[in-house]
């Protein structure tokens, strides 16, 4: 075992060499992480919890206040509580700019704890920033417009219809209402959605002869769709004595369908329908439209898929 020497006859030995810092304050002990330091004594340093907290200051990013120190719940008051992945982690907020006042903002603010000014919000993807009643969980409807910012807009449509003899409307697969007798029609308002949309007549003509139909669809924006022979009629509309199931449905495959019958535009006198129902606007360019499958009251399911900007 080799012989200390003290630190006195060492100091003495090594004339010229450098002062160490821990000297330029005299002969008084210095205190680091590791506690006052006594250059005459050679004892090891004690370990330092300044603050009381339970952590040495080898550990402790603050230990000068017993609040900081690793594992401590991080607080949103601009100091790193837990010693841990910087300032505020987890508990700042996101703010966005909030022009309508309807809680749901667009433009971002930054993180901070406290909103940077009047009126921020932390909840972002209002679409309008500058109509309350348009944001992300509205339940307003606005005609052409996105109205809960899901990407799609709102449009309002009229739908003519016309049956001989009756008939339901249903549109995205849900029943709308009766369709309207052949010589007066009914109109129908309802709320369609930027793309495709699902338009259906089930009709049927209590004389068991032909069921027939007529529609006039208009939307807010001045486009619209009739009843033409692109419509599909259903080969088998019974479906084991329970009718079609689904329908009335988007994206409903009805590939193996007919494509109705054309009896002609209003006013040919080949069509036994004769002039428009008196509800259809003058100059319709809507042609009746019927199947030749005749079942029991010659029930009849006849469809489209329009699509919306």
């Amino acid at each position: 075992m080799k012989p200390s020497i003290p630190c006195s006859v060492f100091l003495a030995l090594c004339s010229g060499c450098t002062t160490p810092d821990w000297k330029e304050a005299g002969d008084s002990p210095i205190r680091d992480s590791w506690g006052p330091v006594d250059v005459d004594s050679g004892e090891a340093p004690e370990p330092v919890d300044a603050d009381g907290d339970g952590w040495f200051a080898d550990d402790d990013c603050n230990d000068d206040d017993a609040t900081v120190y690793p594992g401590a719940v991080e607080q949103c008051n601009g100091v790193d509580d837990n010693c841990a992945d910087g300032i505020d982690e987890g508990v700042s907020e996101n703010w966005f700019r909030d022009g309508d006042g309807d809680g749901y903002g667009h433009d971002p603010l930054g993180s901070a704890c406290d909103p940077p000014e009047e009126g921020a919000v932390t909840v972002d993807g209002d679409c309008a920033d500058d109509d309350a009643t348009i944001h992300p969980l509205s339940d307003a409807l606005v005609d052409g417009q996105d109205s809960n910012c899901d990407g799609r807009k709102d449009w309002k449509a009229t739908i003519l219809t016309a049956v001989d003899d009756a008939g339901e409307l249903c549109v995205n697969d849900i029943p709308q209402g009766p369709t309207g007798g052949w010589t007066t029609g009914i109109s129908t308002e309802v709320w369609l959605t930027s793309g495709k949309n699902s338009i259906g007549i089930y009709g049927w003509d209590t004389g068991r002869v032909i069921t027939a139909a007529i529609a006039h669809i208009e939307i807010s924006d001045g486009s619209f769709w009739v009843t033409d022979s692109t419509w599909r009629y259903d080969p088998e509309p019974d479906q084991y004595g329970i009718g079609r199931i689904g329908w009335c449905a988007v994206g409903f495959d009805d590939s193996d369908w007919g494509l109705a019958l054309d009896v002609g535009p209003i006013g040919d006198p080949a069509n036994p329908w004769g002039d428009a129902p008196s509800l259809f606007p003058a100059g319709s360019p809507a042609r009746w439209i019927w199947d030749h499958f005749p079942v029991d009251l010659n029930s009849q399911y006849l469809r489209t898929e329009i699509e919306l900007p």
